[in-house]
């Protein structure tokens, strides 16, 4: 069975810190091919998703600050 490890770790780190939240994803763009022998990342699609990520996490930190 292909199963990564990202699964069950973030199983263990959610029973660890039981509050807090986590953001698991996996970067896939136009004709990737995961775990496969042509897997590669595709550049353009991973700078907007970060861009993404930034965004998601600056939100988040500017909510807890005026808590």
């Amino acid at each position: 069975m292909g199963e990564g490890g990202s699964i069950p770790f973030m199983d263990i780190l959610s029973e660890k810190f039981p509050h807090c939240q986590f953001i698991v994803t996996g970067i896939l763009g136009p004709n990737t091919n995961a775990h496969g022998p042509n897997e590669f990342l595709h550049i353009p699609y991973t700078k907007k998703f970060i861009a993404c990520l930034v965004q998601i996490v600056s939100q988040a930190a500017a909510a807890a600050a005026q808590k």
